[in-house]
């Protein structure tokens, strides 16, 4: 099974949320866990953020295997950097395109 998990939300308590969802889901022992990614867009570029209150977390998931992509489209026209996200971050072109592209491949939509 293969999932990716949108988040475009900056709400804190939505921050939390998409963490422990993703943690969860990996400490499912009754499904088999391919592969999972997080991607992030609008607001939702906060959680990725090297200040983010949950950057440790973050950081576990990445070392767990999930990849984490931010859209690039977000980050144009703010004063962010690739350097002011969690170490690990991948940069895609679009957040809407790599929803797509992963769901293309199998990937089952999840959005907290």
């Amino acid at each position: 099974m293969k999932a990716v998990f949108h988040h475009s939300n900056d709400a804190q308590e939505l921050h939390a949320r998409v963490v422990g969802n993703i943690a969860n889901l990996l400490d499912d022992e009754t499904i088999d866990v391919e592969a999972v990614a997080l991607v992030a867009n609008s607001g939702g570029l906060e959680l990725l953020k090297a200040t983010s209150q949950q950057r440790e977390q973050i950081r576990d998931l990445i070392d767990r295997g999930v990849r984490v992509k931010q859209c690039s489209n977000t980050i144009e026209g703010t004063d962010i950097s690739e350097n002011d996200l969690i170490e690990g971050v991948e940069l895609v072109s679009s957040g809407v395109g790599e929803l797509t592209r992963l769901q293309n491949k199998g990937y089952a939509y999840i959005k907290p």
